[in-house]
């Protein structure tokens, strides 16, 4: 298989994902989200934070912020919340922007979820328990354009486990993202917006990154 990019070991892919991801980059080769499934050449990265209320429309909050190894980039930043005002309740997209700090309210359609995935590209995705914060927004992928996401992700939970176990193997990792933002001494932001949080995940990111290069 040609074409691997340079975040599959990072990252942790399994080979059925690696199977996957060369099916659907022939598949939709000649269309014009055949971008989307090459291989990621740069050095930035999405993170990501979800916020969903369950239904049968649900809605859903997100903040994307790009990043490199060296700076977040909080210019670059989509953040907005995708419901259906006429199936959704108004007061689940009112308290969606009153609690996570959001003005923004779209519709999931095609030309909405191609402006999103437009702004990710074909970067690879980071976030705290990013397959559970995937899982409503993926739907949404496949149900308008036809796929999931199709970018390398890293779960920075697994991360932070993987690593203090490392350097204190007889300690369990606290697995709650306000305990391992202690633990790694990330200064104390904003979280409760969604781009606080996705500000923080890439902080986090970024600080374990360090952590497993001063470590060897």
């Amino acid at each position: 298989m040609q074409g691997i990019d340079k975040y599959v070991t990072l990252f942790g892919r399994s080979l059925r994902g690696l199977v996957k991801r060369e099916r659907d980059r022939r598949r939709y080769a000649n269309t014009p989200y055949a971008w989307l499934f090459q291989p990621y050449m740069g050095e930035e990265l999405v993170a990501l934070a979800c916020q969903v209320t369950p239904g049968e429309t649900p809605t859903v909050s997100l903040a994307a912020v790009i990043l490199d190894q060296q700076q977040i980039h909080l210019s670059q930043a989509w953040v907005t919340t995708f419901s259906d005002p006429q199936a959704a309740c108004e007061k689940t997209i009112r308290r969606h922007r009153e609690l996570y700090n959001i003005e923004t309210t779209l519709q999931f359609s095609v030309q909405t979820l191609k402006g999103l995935a437009d702004f990710i590209g074909n970067r690879p995705l980071i976030g705290w328990q990013l397959d559970q914060q995937l899982s409503t927004l993926n739907n949404a992928f496949k149900d308008h354009l036809g796929f999931g996401l199709p970018n390398a992700q890293v779960d920075v939970a697994k991360l932070h486990q993987r690593q203090l176990r490392r350097r204190h193997p007889l300690v369990e990792a606290p697995c709650q993202f306000s305990d391992a933002l202690a633990c790694w001494q990330i200064p104390a932001i904003a979280t409760r917006g969604l781009l606080g949080k996705a500000t923080a995940s890439a902080l986090l990111y970024m600080r374990l990154q360090r952590d497993m290069t001063q470590s060897g």
